[in-house]
């Protein structure tokens, strides 16, 4: 596996090298500020400007995978809303949209699989409404379902590709985004009084440790060909 991804850093072109060096700054600098100054106002500026610049990368890098750049920029969207308002039902909502375009590129718009999950997502609400849940409850786990589909898929990709750099992209990005909103789980239900509040300081460092890259690796996991490699072989 390592040796996979040895291989894949070597061929980088020089202008992903200079994209990787931005990412790795961004990482560390917001990082070390959560560490030193937790909830320091600037460092949620780096973190905003961090996820725009994977929307903007993914669209110059992979401009023919229109709905990788569309999951990103309703994931910055949500972002941007759930970061500067108190609208946290729209901003989950517009997540799960985002999700659910990574669905649509993963499996490739499948009926079975829009169908199955469709099915499932309304047991879901259905189940979380009759239980008397909250709101946010009930559209947090359509969420659910429709991450842990995403990590479903992209992990298949991944066993099927193995030597495919944005195959693994995909599957570890998801990885990641599932252990970030596992962590985001626990931050809402110690603010709603289920667990102890002692453990925000950890769970909102954490939060971002796991996301950043998640979006990252996901900005590189286009299922699309490339575009210089699909010139090349229509010259031949």
């Amino acid at each position: 596996m390592f040796k996979n991804w040895w291989e894949d850093l070597k061929r980088i072109p020089y202008l992903d090298a200079q994209w990787a060096a931005v990412w790795v700054m961004i990482y560390i600098s917001f990082l070390l500020m959560d560490i030193v100054l937790p909830g320091w106002p600037p460092t949620n500026l780096i973190k905003y400007v961090g996820i725009f610049l994977c929307v903007v990368y993914a669209y110059t890098k992979h401009h023919n995978d229109i709905m990788l750049t569309m999951a990103l920029l309703l994931t910055f969207l949500a972002d941007t809303i759930l970061v500067w308002t108190n609208w946290l039902i729209t901003g989950v909502c517009i997540f799960s949209l985002a999700q659910f375009m990574h669905f649509l590129r993963l499996s490739r718009a499948k009926v079975k699989y829009i169908f199955a999950r469709a099915t499932i997502v309304i047991l879901a609400f259905s189940v979380t409404i009759i239980c008397g849940l909250k709101p946010i409850y009930a559209i947090g786990s359509i969420y659910a379902i429709t991450l842990i589909s995403n990590l479903c898929l992209s992990t298949v990709r991944y066993h099927e590709r193995r030597n495919d750099f944005r195959a693994r992209c995909a599957f570890y990005g998801f990885v990641a985004f599932l252990c970030c909103d596992c962590c985001v789980a626990l931050r809402f239900f110690a603010l709603d009084d289920i667990l102890p509040l002692n453990i925000l300081p950890i769970v909102n460092f954490l939060v971002w440790f796991f996301y950043y890259p998640s979006q990252v690796l996901i900005a590189n996991s286009s299922t699309m060909p490339e575009i210089h490699k699909t010139a090349k072989s229509l010259r031949k």
